[in-house]
């Protein structure tokens, strides 16, 4: 009988130098790999940031052009002479100027941004005062009621723009007499803008008469501020702009608008003399009077985002305009291993140009 011959497998050697071929290839393949997916992610972040910064300068630029809109008439602005406004207790401006558009200079950080407009859900035209109204007095008779609901805003002021204007809120629905609609704004819990003694809060209180004007500011605040809180949440944000103080506005306690974002630079475009020149909010222009609130034409805006994906090697920096100031250029430099984009805009402010 013939014996088969025997059937040999693989030796050990064998199988070693196989399982270190695959290791050395999986190692290539995990390097592969994992090089891809931080050019993937790289890339994906360098979008979003785009993303970010062009949703920012959308959403600052359809807030900045809608500036002043309702504070206008035929005869020019209706609070030339100041304005009067209280809040939870505390004088917010006594027959202080009245700004469309303000800029609130960051110094080193970033800046912020408050816009004031109507936010009236109709439209925004002035209600004619058809009944004296003493000073002080509760209630304002106006010819209709202008969509006014109870908690709404609205302000009392001149057609004419020579008194000084008071910000009042809707304490009740307008009530119809039959020779007028009474506007009540008594002070309570559930009026914070109403002070309980308005001749004794303010230095100058007008006496509203036939002919004056109340127009409608709606129920949203006396406008929007847009701010990047100091605290590190770096997001563009919507605060209550009634707040003076930079760093009074964090992310706890504002309306995140947009995420990366960890610059906003601001500056005002200032028509003097048919010339338009550019300057920051500091100086006579930190504290805006009559005059130059009328001489902002348009507000230059920049915005800095930032990709949170950490890269090992540093990155170029990107270039930020000069008059955007060291204080961008610093915060990029400081932080090489991240990507930043830059953007900015022009935009006017229709309604002030708009005006006689």
């Amino acid at each position: 009988m013939t014996r088969n011959s025997a059937q040999h497998g693989l030796t050990l050697v064998e199988l070693l130098v196989g399982l270190a071929t695959g290791l050395v290839v999986l190692l290539v393949v995990s390097q592969v790999m994992q090089s891809f997916e931080g050019q993937k992610r790289t890339s994906t972040g360098g979008n979003d940031s785009q993303t970010n910064g062009a949703v920012a300068l959308y959403l600052l630029e359809q807030e900045i052009r809608m500036a002043g809109y309702g504070l206008f008439g035929p005869e020019g602005a209706y609070c030339r002479n100041g304005i009067n406004i209280y809040k939870d207790g505390g004088v917010v401006k006594n027959a202080e100027p009245f700004a469309p558009a303000r800029i609130i200079d960051g110094g080193a950080g970033p800046d912020a941004i408050v816009v004031t407009r109507s936010q009236a859900a109709g439209d925004a035209l002035p209600l004619s005062i058809v009944k004296a109204m003493p000073n002080p007095s509760s209630i304002v008779t106006v010819g209709s009621d202008g969509g006014l609901k109870e908690g709404d805003l609205f302000i009392v002021g001149a057609r004419e723009g020579n008194k000084v204007c008071t910000l009042m809120q809707l304490s009740r629905s307008p009530q119809d007499t039959g020779n007028g609609v009474n506007l009540n704004h008594n002070s309570g819990a559930g009026s914070p803008y109403n002070p309980s003694k308005i001749s004794e809060t303010f230095s100058d209180t007008e006496a509203y008469e036939i002919g004056d004007i109340a127009f409608v500011m709606g129920d949203g605040g006396m406008g929007r501020r847009f701010s990047v809180p100091p605290d590190g949440c770096d997001h563009l944000v919507e605060s209550d702009p009634v707040v003076q103080d930079l760093d009074e506005v964090t992310c706890a306690n504002s309306m995140r608008m947009v995420a990366q974002v960890v610059d906003l630079q601001a500056e005002y475009g200032v028509v003097d003399g048919g010339v338009l020149t550019w300057v920051p909010a500091t100086g006579s222009w930190a504290a805006l009077d009559a005059d130059e609130i009328l001489q902002i034409r348009a507000i230059r805006v920049g915005v800095v985002t930032r990709h949170p994906q950490f890269e090992k090697t540093a990155v170029p920096a990107a270039p930020a305009p000069a008059w955007m100031g060291t204080a961008t250029s610093s915060l990029i430099a400081a932080n090489p291993n991240y990507r930043h984009r830059v953007f900015e805009t022009v935009i006017p402010l229709r309604n002030v140009i708009w005006a006689p």
